[in-house]
């Protein structure tokens, strides 16, 4: 992929010299919900972890063949984005368990890449059973971290699946009503599902925009649901990184219709915290391409209150 550098791989980890076998990872239930910041047991993807080192770990993650929302890639792939959601539930998992982050803290995502091999992430007949080895490479602030950076290698079996970093940060513990009541903006119409790739109208997170000039070229309004089962799975003032990764694919769709897109390559830098109560604009710019067999490279950005609050680099393949 000529648009950008590659993610450099994290070296393949080794067992621990104390390790022994229960360093092998089991996928027969999943972590406790709290641990990856999730409400619902059924979002929960890890399924097991060990520390391999100081700052060295390897989890296990599995990965359902029909999530309903993270679904298969033109009946093919399993979604890349579930390599954006395991490197955020690892994250999690690590810096409250090894690292002494609060439970209730409020987590939120600075910045996110990852690339994955199509070939590896077919699917199969059974859930993928994903190796995490993974490393904390910057961790931040005196006591529990405010930050930590989590690079990792994704192997399904002995194939590498891809490769993924993650700077999270920790902040004081959400207020308990947070989210709850108003104060949302009223949802703008969504764009035909099937432009975007889904085919449930409450899974758009692109709105039409009111804007008869913001109507010309690649350009939405954020639609923001807070009622929505996976990407707001906890109530908050904040919009989660996912939604606007999410958008992010959803922008890259839209632009390449009528192809499905199949996400390879994504980095994205979260600048501020989107407010859920006031109005977020997205756009995308279609990048050139090098030559005509070159996947489709997409330029994503969310904009709020005047200032460019999310920044995303979306590389695709595209699907007949």
């Amino acid at each position: 992929m000529s648009h950008t550098d590659p993610i450099p791989k994290t070296a393949t980890l080794p067992l621990a010299p104390d390790a022994g076998p229960e360093a092998d990872l089991r996928f027969v239930r999943t972590a406790p919900r709290h641990l990856v910041d999730r409400s619902a047991v059924a979002e929960v993807l890890i399924t097991d972890w060990r520390r391999l080192g100081p700052d060295t770990f390897r989890l296990g993650a599995q990965w359902p063949r029909g999530h309903h929302f993270y679904a298969p890639i033109a009946g093919a792939w399993y979604d890349p984005l579930l390599t954006a959601e395991s490197l955020r539930q690892a994250s999690v998992l690590v810096g409250q368990t090894y690292y002494g982050v609060p439970a209730d803290h409020h987590f939120t995502i600075a910045e996110l890449e990852f690339e994955v091999v199509p070939g590896v992430i077919l699917l199969g007949t059974r859930p993928a059973e994903m190796r995490l080895e993974a490393a904390a490479t910057d961790v931040r602030g005196a006591g529990p971290p405010t930050a930590l950076t989590l690079e990792a290698d994704l192997l399904r079996g002995d194939d590498f699946a891809g490769a993924g970093r993650l700077t999270l940060r920790a902040s004081a513990p959400r207020d308990p009503s947070a989210g709850e009541g108003g104060g949302y903006p009223s949802l703008p119409d969504p764009v035909p599902p099937a432009i975007v790739g889904r085919l449930d109208e409450r899974d758009v997170v692109l709105g039409v925009p009111r804007s008869a000039a913001a109507r010309r070229g690649l350009n939405w309004d954020l639609r923001i649901d807070p009622g929505h089962p996976v990407l707001f799975d906890h109530p908050t003032h904040e919009i989660p990184g996912m939604v606007l990764l999410e958008a992010a694919r959803q922008a890259a769709q839209a632009a390449c219709a009528p192809y499905r897109v199949l996400p390879v390559e994504l980095r994205s830098a979260f600048h501020f915290p989107l407010a859920l109560g006031l109005p977020c604009r997205v756009s995308a710019t279609r990048l050139p391409a090098q030559d005509a067999s070159e996947d489709a490279a997409l330029r994503v950005t969310a904009w709020q209150s005047g200032r460019l609050a999310f920044d995303s680099l979306v590389v695709a393949s595209l699907c007949d």
